[in-house]
């Protein structure tokens, strides 16, 4: 009987450690590792080509996953996305076909909470532009924003929210929070009030975003709602680059509606909208918060543990596809 096989479409996937390849080895995969870390380094065509013969397909959360890839796949039985995130992969079609999808909430979170907090401090700080003027010589002093004792909005309580809300503690912050889900259990004991997403913006000295991309998020900042956020206050997003209107953003960092931006994720990316993301009042880093050393090696563990269990018989977590039940075979 031929052994299974395993397409990984990043480079990123075993760089921390090749513990996870060997793990899928020794089950008995064969495993093919491919360098694709850009969304657009493969076209559609070429993908199609390339799934072909493969039983379990690895890729991240962005990565272009089609309907035509997935229709186009003459074995593929699985799909192991890296990330949380999961927006890349068309859901609706890899169950018509009857492909299990898994993604890793969670496993990141760590890592997500603690980019954002640190382009919290970035922002208010004024650290990178600062850290570029002395670079060029140059010794001008400014003043800064504090982060002690402000209120802090979270949009989105989930696993990454949570964290971020813990991590906050010691800065003595007010927290508010905005969630379609009733988390009322936590925002009590950490007494944090629940309120609405106009409320948080007018309120919060600091919003910071933490809710997947779907269709009620995606372009959820626009001009409208920056409009409401304190002239002193900070957007950060380490969420999905399109929940936010980049050109929206700057117009309201150039006309002083507030006062700056921490971006780690862009609607194009890399960005296209240059002039944003050249703004002094901005910090931007390269979609990097979930990719720490620690994250890399648990999200690539927690994939091989998914893909090893699945072909064994027994159901893995976080599927996102329901309907189907094990390998090439639905639910009637």
């Amino acid at each position: 009987m031929a052994k299974p096989t395993v397409l990984i479409m990043t480079k990123k996937f075993a760089e921390v450690s090749r513990e996870p390849i060997e793990k899928l080895e020794n089950a008995g995969f064969l495993v093919d590792e491919r360098s694709y870390d850009a969304v657009n380094s493969i076209t559609e065509g070429e993908f199609c080509k390339l799934i072909k013969g493969f039983d379990v397909l690895v890729a991240t959360g962005t990565f272009p996953v089609s309907r035509s890839v997935i229709e186009s796949a003459d074995r593929l039985k699985m799909i192991a996305i890296r990330s949380s995130g999961f927006d890349g992969t068309d859901i609706k079609a890899a169950q018509e076909k009857g492909v299990l999808v898994t993604h890793n909430p969670g496993a990141n979170a760590d890592s997500v909470a603690d980019m954002a907090v640190g382009l919290m401090l970035a922002v208010l700080k004024k650290i990178a532009k600062l850290d570029r003027k002395i670079r060029d010589g140059g010794w001008e002093r400014e003043r800064t924003l504090d982060m002690y004792g402000k209120v802090l909005g979270v949009i989105g309580i989930g696993r990454i929210g949570k964290i971020v809300c813990k991590r906050v503690q010691g800065f003595d912050m007010k927290i508010i929070a905005n969630d379609i889900v009733d988390y009322g259990e936590f925002l009590e004991r950490y007494q944090i009030e629940s309120v609405s997403k106009e409320e948080l913006l007018e309120r919060a000295d600091i919003v910071t975003i933490h809710t997947p991309l779907d269709g009620s998020t995606r372009g959820m900042i626009e001009e409208k709602r920056l409009r409401l956020i304190k002239s002193q206050g900070i957007l950060i997003n380490t969420a999905r680059g399109p929940i936010v209107d980049p050109r929206a953003l700057y117009k309201a960092l150039k006309e002083g509606w507030i006062a700056g931006a921490g971006l780690d994720v862009h609607m194009e990316e890399p960005p296209d909208f240059r002039p944003l993301v050249e703004l002094d009042t901005v910090v931007s880093t390269c979609h990097v918060a979930g990719i720490s050393d620690g994250a890399s090696y648990t999200m690539a563990m927690q994939i091989a543990d998914k893909i090893i269990r699945y072909f064994k018989g027994d159901m893995p977590e976080s599927v996102l596809t329901p309907g189907v039940t094990f390998p090439g075979k639905s639910m009637p």
